[in-house]
C-alpha cells in the first residue's frame, strides 16, 4: 500500500469511527446526565480532572514515544540495511517499555494519596456522595495506570500507520458504553460509583487486547533488556519528554485546573455546565482529531526520511482540513446552541450555552494551527517552544482566579482561557516559522484569511432563517442546511488548491469506478 493510500485509509477509517462516536455520543451524554443527575454529572467531570495530570502525562509520553518510533520507521524506509533498522526500532520499543513501567508506578505512588486528600477535604462534594466519589477516583486511577503501561504497543500502531485497525476497538467500546448508559437510564438509582467502574472496564479491556495483538503483529515489539537500559536512549527520550512536560503543564492547567477553580467558586452544578461544554466540544472535535491522528505519523516519518517539502505540504494541509471539519460542526451548533442543548438535554445546566460558544472559539484557534504543532513535534529540540507555550497557558489559572475573586461570573473563566490560548497560538506560529520554515505569511494569506471569510459567509447564510422562523427544530435544520451548503461550496472553491481538488476528485472517481465494476453482471 502506498503512503498516500495508507493516509487515505486511515482518514476514512477514523472518520467512520468518529462519525459513529459523534452520533452515539449525543445520545449517551444525555443519558449520562439523566442517569447521574446534574450534581453527580458535574462531580464526575471534576474528579476526572484530578487524574488529568496522569492522563495527560500518559498522552504526552505516548506522543513522545510515537515520535521516536515514527522517525525510526521513516529512516528504516530509506535504509539499506533493513535488519539493523528493525533492531533500532526494537531498541526504542524496549526503552519505551522500561519508561512506561517505572513512570506510571511513581506517578501513582505520589498522585493517589494527593488525589484522595483532595476528594475528601478540598473539593466541594455533598457528604452523601463522598464515598461514591472516592470509588470513582479509584476507578479512574486504575484505568489511567493500565492505559499508561500499554502505551508503547499502542504507539507502534500509530507510528506504523495501522490506525484503521484501532477503529474496531473504538466501535466496540462506544457501543458497549451506550448499552451501559441505556441500562442506567432505564433502571433509576444512584449510579455514580458503578458508572466509574464501567468507564474503567471499557478503558482497560481494549488496551489489553491492543497490546496482545500488537506483540503478535509487529516484529518491532520485541523487548530487549540491554536496549531497555540504554542510557543514551533513556536520556534522549527523557530530555525530549521533559520539555514536552513543560508545555503540557500549561494545557493541563487550562483544561483541568479551571474545573477545580469553577468547583471552588461556583459549586458542582457549575461543573455540570463545564462538563456539558467539554462534551459538546469533544464531539465537534471528533473528525478533526481523526484527521490529526492520520497526518501526525506521516509528517514525522517525512521528517525522519529527510522529505522536508512533503512534511511542510502535509502540515499546511492538516491546518486547512482540520479547521474546515471543525467549522462544519461548530458553525451550525453555535448559531442554534440554545435550541440544540434544549433538544439534546431537555433542561441543560445554566450557563452551558455561553460556555459552549467560548469553547468552540478555543477549539477553532487550536485546529487552525494544528499543522504547526505537528511539524514542531517532529523536531528534536523544543525547549524554548515548550517553555513559551506552557508559560503562556499557565497564566490561565491566575487570571481565572482573579476574575472570580473580583466577582466575575462563570463565563469570565472561559474568557481567560480564550485570551491565554490566543497568545499561545501566536507563539506556535512564530516557532513553527523558526524551527521548520512554515511561512506565517503563507498560512495567514492562504489559510487563515480565506477561512475567516468562508466562516463569516456561512454564518450569514445560517442566520437567515432567524428572519422568518421562531426558535424550533425546524429552524435548526434550516440553519444547518444553509450554513453547511455555503461552507462546503466556498471551502472547495476558495480554500482548496488545484492539487487538493484534483486529488479529491481522483479518489472519488476511483471509488466510483470500483463500485461500478462490482455491480456489472458477470
Amino acid at each position: 500500500m502506498t503512503r498516500n493510500a495508507r493516509i487515505a485509509l486511515n482518514i476514512a477509517a477514523t472518520y467512520g469511527r468518529s462519525l459513529y462516536a459523534l452520533v452515539v455520543g449525543l445520545y449517551t451524554s444525555r443519558w449520562a446526565l439523566q442517569a447521574l443527575g446534574e450534581v453527580d454529572y458535574g462531580l464526575v467531570g471534576v474528579i476526572g480532572g484530578l487524574v488529568g495530570f496522569i492522563s495527560f502525562f500518559n498522552n504526552m509520553l505516548a506522543t513522545v514515544v510515537g515520535r521516536f518510533y515514527a522517525v525510526s520507521v521513516g529512516r528504516a524506509s530509506v535504509a539499506e540495511d533493513r535488519t539493523a533498522a528493525l533492531e533500532e526500532t526494537q531498541a526504542w520499543f524496549s526503552t519505551a517499555v522500561a519508561i512506561h513501567t517505572v513512570v506510571p508506578t511513581l506517578l501513582m505512588l505520589a498522585g493517589y494519596p494527593a488525589g484522595m486528600w483532595a476528594v475528601r477535604h478540598f473539593l466541594s462534594i455533598p457528604p452523601d456522595r463522598l464515598a461514591d466519589c472516592t470509588w470513582v477516583f479509584r476507578f479512574v486511577c486504575a484505568g489511567a495506570y493500565l492505559t499508561m503501561v500499554s502505551v508503547p504497543v499502542q504507539a507502534m500502531y500509530t507510528a506504523k500507520q495501522y490506525i484503521a485497525e484501532l477503529t474496531v476497538y473504538a466501535f466496540a467500546t462506544t457501543t458497549l458504553r451506550a448499552v451501559g448508559l441505556w441500562y442506567m437510564v432505564s433502571h433509576p438509582g444512584v449510579w455514580l460509583a458503578p458508572y466509574g467502574a464501567m468507564v474503567c472496564l471499557l478503558t482497560v479491556a481494549p488496551q489489553a487486547i491492543i497490546a496482545l495483538r500488537g506483540f503478535w503483529l509487529f516484529p518491532e515489539c520485541r523487548f530487549r533488556w540491554r536496549a531497555a537500559c540504554s542510557f543514551p536512549r533513556l536520556k534522549e527520550i527523557a530530555s525530549f519528554a521533559a520539555f514536552q512536560f513543560v508545555g503540557a503543564m500549561g494545557y493541563l492547567v487550562r483544561l483541568h485546573g479551571v474545573q477545580v477553580v469553577v468547583n471552588k467558586f461556583f459549586g458542582a452544578r457549575a461543573n455540570a455546565a463545564m462538563t456539558v461544554s467539554t462534551t459538546v466540544n469533544a464531539q465537534t472535535l471528533a473528525l478533526s482529531a481523526a484527521l490529526v491522528g492520520a497526518f501526525q505519523p506521516a509528517i514525522v516519518q517525512a521528517y525522519g526520511a529527510g522529505e522536508r517539502d512533503r512534511m511542510l505540504a502535509l502540515s499546511y494541509r492538516a491546518c486547512k482540513l482540520s479547521a474546515v471539519f471543525v467549522l462544519f460542526f461548530i458553525l451550525p451548533l453555535g448559531l442554534e446552541i440554545r435550541e440544540v442543548l434544549r433538544l439534546w438535554l431537555g433542561n441543560p445546566p445554566a450557563g452551558a450555552a455561553g460556555l459552549c460558544l467560548l469553547t468552540f472559539a478555543v477549539t477553532l484557534l487550536d485546529q487552525s494551527t494544528v499543522g504547526h504543532r505537528m511539524a514542531i513535534m517532529a523536531c528534536p529540540r523544543q525547549a524554548l517552544f515548550q517553555m513559551a507555550t506552557g508559560g503562556v497557558e499557565v497564566l490561565t489559572l491566575p487570571i481565572a482566579v482573579a476574575w472570580c475573586m473580583l466577582g466575575g461570573n462563570l463565563h469570565c473563566v472561559m474568557w481567560s482561557v480564550l485570551a491565554a490560548f490566543g497568545a499561545g497560538v501566536s507563539v506556535r506560529v512564530v516557532f513553527a516559522r523558526r524551527m521548520v520554515g512554515m511561512s506565517a505569511r503563507y498560512w495567514a494569506g492562504r489559510i487563515l484569511l480565506p477561512l475567516a471569510g468562508v466562516a463569516l459567509a456561512a454564518c450569514a447564510a445560517g442566520a437567515l432563517p432567524r428572519l422568518w422562523l421562531p426558535r424550533s427544530p425546524l429552524r435548526v435544520l434550516a440553519a444547518t442546511g444553509l450554513c453547511e451548503t455555503v461552507l462546503l461550496g466556498l471551502a472547495w472553491t476558495l480554500l482548496f488548491d488545484m492539487a487538493e481538488r484534483g486529488y479529491a476528485i481522483a479518489k472519488i472517481r476511483s471509488v466510483w469506478e470500483r463500485i461500478a465494476k462490482g455491480t456489472k453482471p458477470q
